[in-house]
């Protein structure tokens, strides 16, 4: 039975209708209020799923452009364009910049093919609201076309372009029936002729960023060197639990010593002063075997182990990584 403090579900918002008739230019409304249901069907588009278009904008398209479309779903071959004919990089008549633009609902939920006018509607390709899209671009600034955060590896702009392949849908799900591989740096030289090399490593990271929002982004963890880190913690912590038991034997052993001890008198033989020579010798010996098993591991052993593990799996002198560092170097999250 679930408790006043389980986590509720989320609210998400109701898909619209799947029939919006508000959508129908008057003269679809009006013949659809007096057709039958088999010849409603037909105006609709519903008997087959493929006589209407009723829902579909028309794509405004450059001269160059080529356009497979049924429906609201199309594919346009072209050159970069995040909106407008006077956006992207073929509006800056840049070389090299073919594109694929696959869209399956320009303008989302607002899709229609005429106004209340009736005029037919005009539309431009829309990152934002357009329901989903694969986009790819030969040469692209495409953090700036999604609004993307720039995160730890940072943005593309006109100033660094490069070739991309972008997904956008409400949920994007990528199954395998085997694995999945998300790899970086395959090869030398970027698309656009740029190294990828060793002397900046940040670019060439995963991010993984919740909201849009990578104000706090941190390293992953690698889960093997995190392991490793925290067997030496927990295997130092055992030492000094040693050591601190050593000493309590030793502690106790000159407590019991002093305690203990006792002189007999020439008077009577009765009982007197402590023996001092006794304890002398019971302290010497302790202290020599103090010294040796708890002094030596607490002031020397202790100290260098932690400084090992923090050379080797934190950041050692002046801030550098330890050779098993447990943090990525390249791939973050918020």
């Amino acid at each position: 039975m679930a408790t006043k403090h389980a986590l509720a579900e989320p609210k998400r918002k109701k898909s619209e209708a799947g029939l919006n008739i508000s959508d129908f230019g008057k003269e679809e409304q009006s013949a659809l209020e007096s057709a039958t249901p088999a010849a409603a069907g037909s105006i609709i588009g519903t008997l087959n799923q493929d006589t209407s278009d009723w829902d579909a904008p028309v794509l405004t398209l450059s001269p160059n452009d080529k356009l497979i479309r049924k429906g609201n779903a199309g594919i346009r071959l072209g050159k970069d364009q995040d909106g407008s004919r006077a956006t992207g990089e073929g509006a800056f008549g840049s070389s090299r910049c073919a594109a694929i633009d696959i869209v399956a609902g320009n303008m989302g939920w607002l899709a229609k093919k005429k106004t209340k006018r009736g005029k037919t509607l005009a539309v431009d390709p829309d990152f934002r609201i357009d329901a989903a899209r694969v986009y790819l671009s030969q040469k692209a600034s495409v953090d700036d076309y999604f609004h993307l955060s720039p995160g730890t590896v940072g943005n593309t702009t006109r100033d660094t372009l490069r070739s991309c392949v972008a997904v956008k849908a409400d949920t994007v799900r990528i199954i395998a029936r085997e694995n999945i591989k998300l790899v970086t740096r395959t090869d030398e030289q970027n698309s656009q002729g740029g190294k990828t090399d060793n002397m900046f490593t940040r670019g060439y990271g995963i991010d993984l960023i919740a909201c849009n929002d990578s104000t706090d982004m941190q390293p992953l963890v690698k889960g093997e060197n995190l392991k490793d880190c925290l067997t030496g913690i927990v295997d130092t912590i055992t030492i000094m639990n040693n050591v601190l038991n050593v000493f309590f034997d030793y502690y106790m052993t000159f407590q019991q010593a002093t305690i203990s001890h006792t002189h007999m008198s020439p008077f009577f033989g009765t009982e007197t002063a402590p023996d001092f020579k006794q304890i002398m010798a019971v302290g010497i010996q302790t202290k020599i075997q103090g010294t040796l098993n708890y002094q030596v591991p607490a002031m020397i052993d202790l100290p260098l182990e932690v400084a090992s593990l923090k050379s080797a799996y934190l950041a050692g002198e002046g801030g550098i990584p330890g050779e098993k560092y447990i943090l990525s170097r390249y791939n973050s999250t918020n």
